[in-house]
């Protein structure tokens, strides 16, 4: 049976990848040759400019070509050199040295946020330091070269240009000491108010207490001044009963409030009212008269 089988493993149909063409498997022969001429044929590369033998493309691929990824933010590259060139240049959350790192700029930043450090303090001073240095080499190196100017030198733009150069900076040199005075004088107001909000905040807890008491007290010294003024309203209507005070029998009675008085009485709260009193005479009787003012 085994003999039987190996015979047809090789009598079995196999359809070729590139051209699904059926063959039987005895038909197929490995052309070495063939294969030895395939590898010196010439190609170019797809990913780049590279030329050369099919033999040496794999290796080509392996060095150049190698699927790279970017650690810092995960794009990938199929070119070492545009891997290198995206790391040095391009990708923003990798973090780089500051130009000015050889002026007092130390701080590694991610390129995302240059802009953001290019207005911090830190960096504001490394490049006053930058340019005063600039300009004191600059300042050196005319006085060693020692070559007088006359009204016959020739025109140079580059020194034109230099020269302006020179103004600018020099009034980017007087911009940045003003900018860098008004920072500090920001800085002293801003320590100046946070040390008056400390001491407002340690006094805040007193000054509520004293204006609880005293809202205390003026809720006492009001309440006192309305039982006075009850007071001293009783006392007036007293005083005012005295002067009308008759000792000859007959009395004038003034009514006042007429109108709520009627209205209290129809409404049955108080159905008469009393008269402040009065006597017959010096020594006689004391009377008071009533008046119901609804009958």
């Amino acid at each position: 049976m085994w003999p039987s089988t190996v015979s047809n493993m090789f009598r079995r149909e196999i359809t070729c990848p590139q051209c699904q063409t059926k063959v039987l498997r005895t038909e197929v022969h490995l052309d070495r040759g063939f294969q030895n001429e395939m590898k010196t044929l010439l190609i170019v590369c797809y990913w780049c400019q590279w030329d050369g033998i099919l033999d040496n493309y794999q290796n080509h691929l392996d060095e150049s070509h190698p699927n790279l990824t970017c650690e810092y933010c995960g794009e990938q590259f199929n070119s070492t050199n545009n891997f290198n060139e995206h790391k040095v240049s391009t990708c923003q959350k990798i973090s780089v040295e500051c130009l000015l790192k050889d002026f007092g700029c130390n701080e590694r930043i991610v390129r995302a946020n240059m802009k953001e450090h290019y207005m911090t303090e830190q960096h504001q001073k490394s490049v006053s330091k930058c340019i005063r240095q600039f300009l004191s080499h600059d300042s050196d190196r005319r006085i060693d070269t020692g070559c007088p100017r006359t009204t016959t030198e020739s025109y140079n733009p580059d020194t034109v240009q230099f020269e302006e150069l020179h103004g600018v900076l020099n009034i980017l040199v007087g911009g940045i000491e003003a900018l860098e005075n008004d920072a500090q004088r920001l800085s002293n107001e801003s320590l100046q108010a946070q040390v008056t909000l400390q001491t407002l905040e340690e006094q805040l807890p007193g000054l509520k207490l004293s204006m609880e008491e005293s809202n205390g007290f003026l809720q006492g010294v009001n309440c006192n001044l309305d039982i006075l003024k009850q007071d001293f309203t009783s006392l007036q209507e007293k005083v005012n009963d005295l002067q009308c005070v008759s000792y000859d029998g007959t009395f004038i009675w003034k009514i006042t409030n007429v109108k709520e008085k009627m209205m209290d009485a129809q409404s049955e709260r108080q159905t008469s009212i009393y008269s402040p009193p009065f006597y017959s005479s010096s020594n006689g009787y004391k009377m008071r008269a009533r008046l119901y003012l609804n009958g």
